[in-house]
């Protein structure tokens, strides 16, 4: 019968590595958006709604760029995510391609 011990190990590495790749890095730039359009998809889960929003993101060393997001917003926050709305967001520099949206717990 094998040990527990090989196993407790090699499970620890695994989960380690993993929790590792989860924690944000400096590699994220925070920065801040402004919402030039929101479309609700029509998707709902539980309390929170489907929304594609296009948004100029700007760069902390000066200058922005254009991105499409989709997220789930809860119904309280919708009201924060209308065009012309300043919101907070996260990249990666040199993929601009890929955003996050902050969005508020409730």
């Amino acid at each position: 019968m094998p040990s527990v011990l090989p196993l407790v190990f090699f499970g620890f590495l695994l989960v380690g590595t993993a929790a590792v790749l989860l924690v944000p890095t400096g590699t994220v730039v925070r920065s801040r958006g402004v919402v030039v359009a929101a479309r609700s998809t029509g998707a709902v889960d539980a309390d929170c709604h489907e929304v594609e929003l296009d948004v100029m993101v700007s760069r902390p060393e000066g200058g922005q760029f254009p991105a499409r997001e989709t997220t789930l917003i809860p119904r309280s926050a919708l009201d924060r995510f209308t065009p012309g709305s300043i919101i907070d967001m996260c990249y990666r520099p040199g993929d601009e391609t890929a955003v996050a949206v902050y969005v508020p717990r409730g």
